[in-house]
């Protein structure tokens, strides 16, 4: 439409196994620092994979009440601190905004699973009275989106995405909907998702889990590493944005969400699905290919994703392909999950607004199937005018964002 409104980043939130806050978080993925480590939040004996990337909760669980550590789970928690920070960040809450018009859009999978699964093993062994109801108290996935709204008072729009590793682009992609129609001035859109046995076992058993830190398009790749985190941005009208004088990192030019429908857990492997969604982005973004200048990669590290990725970047960019910069930050961060596209758009945010592009660490040799210019094992200092990210799920529920530099 020609009378699209135009989205404004102002406000970013990050907490991950790199730290549990933005500037530490962006400085760490500079200096290539992995995060992925033994596990110790549960029991790995047996598993061909006992690494992941955890979140040290100690300096998050500080900030809150003992009511509100017993009540909320591990998302609960890394969402409202990455939510505070970037409210705080955007001045959202100080610029007199009707908080009624202030909506919370976040993907999720696992949400308190974690404290469920206790909740069932402690009441199969040792009795439902040896089990603590504030174990399931915050079952359901979109826990998180009511307890960051409650939280911070906001009225508006509220809605949970659950489309497995796309989830949260595409719930930020929602919000860049209800913003352009006039339903919501400003929004908190992105994901908080934690690490529990069941996606753990999970992963391991479809041999998806690299025994070592992962290597994404790395010719002896063997598999992911999952982790967990929180990222949120604060979108909001670019009018409203530029009137009060906010810092904008970015400009969210365009979205798009499709279904590949291929294959459950397998990608369509020449990367025709992958391209029609890069390509939609494009469109709705109004970018021809040749404007983008980076692609924020979903770059899972499995010999099957990683492949029809690269491959997809080539049908839409061609030869540009060969010196067009890629990272993927699942090495350094492991994949997120339902968290996984809010913490690559936020990093990718900083990156137009800093001009410096995080590596893709533990890298050997990139595979020939994966012919892609990988940022490799440092940082690429260069000014990204405009760059997509790419969020590719279990069931061909595939997602994109366009982002601009202002």
């Amino acid at each position: 439409m020609s009378d699209q409104k135009r989205i404004a980043i102002t406000g970013i939130g990050m907490v991950c196994a790199l730290g549990t806050q933005r500037e530490a978080v962006w400085e760490h993925m500079l200096a290539g620092q992995c995060g992925i480590g033994p596990v110790t939040l549960f029991e790995t004996d047996g598993y061909r994979s006992r690494i992941a990337a955890e979140v040290d909760l100690s300096d998050v669980q500080a900030r809150f009440t003992p009511y509100q550590r017993r009540r909320w789970s591990r998302s609960d928690m890394m969402g409202v601190v990455a939510a505070e920070e970037a409210i705080e960040d955007a001045g959202l809450l100080d610029s007199g905004i009707d908080r009624a018009r202030v909506g919370v859009l976040l993907g999720a999978g696992t949400g308190d699973l974690m404290r469920n699964e206790s909740f069932f093993f402690t009441m199969r062994r040792e009795g439902i009275d040896r089990a603590r109801p504030t174990w399931i108290h915050h079952h359901f996935s979109s826990t998180p989106v009511d307890v960051v709204a409650a939280h911070f008072g906001l009225e508006g729009l509220r809605s949970c995405l659950m489309a497995a590793c796309s989830s949260s682009t595409i719930a930020i992609g929602q919000a860049v909907d209800a913003i352009r129609r006039g339903r919501l001035d400003a929004a908190l859109a992105g994901g908080t998702d934690a690490l529990s046995r069941l996606t753990f076992a999970g992963f391991n058993a479809l041999r998806l889990m690299d025994p070592q830190p992962c290597r994404p398009f790395d010719a002896g790749r063997q598999g992911m590493n999952i982790g967990e985190g929180a990222a949120i941005l604060v979108l909001e009208g670019w009018e409203r944005a530029t009137r009060r004088g906010a810092h904008i990192y970015a400009e969210l030019a365009g979205y798009s969400f499709t279904c590949e429908a291929y294959h459950p857990t397998t990608p369509e492997p020449e990367g025709q699905a992958i391209a029609s969604t890069i390509r939609a982005a494009l469109d709705d973004a109004r970018v021809n290919a040749g404007e983008v200048t980076h692609v924020n990669a979903h770059g899972t590290a499995t010999p099957q994703n990683d492949k029809a990725e690269a491959r997809g970047v080539r049908v839409v960019f061609g030869d540009r392909a060969n010196v067009l910069p890629v990272t993927s930050l699942k090495a350094m961060l492991g994949h997120c999950l339902g968290a996984a596209g809010a913490m690559e758009a936020a990093a990718l945010a900083l990156t137009i607004d800093r001009g410096c592009i995080p590596p893709t660490i533990h890298h050997d040799t990139t595979d020939p199937e994966c012919p892609v210019d990988l940022v490799a094992n440092s940082p690429r200092e260069v000014r990204v005018p405009c760059a997509v990210s790419t969020s590719l799920a279990f069931g061909g529920n595939d997602s994109a964002l366009v982002l601009k530099h202002v």
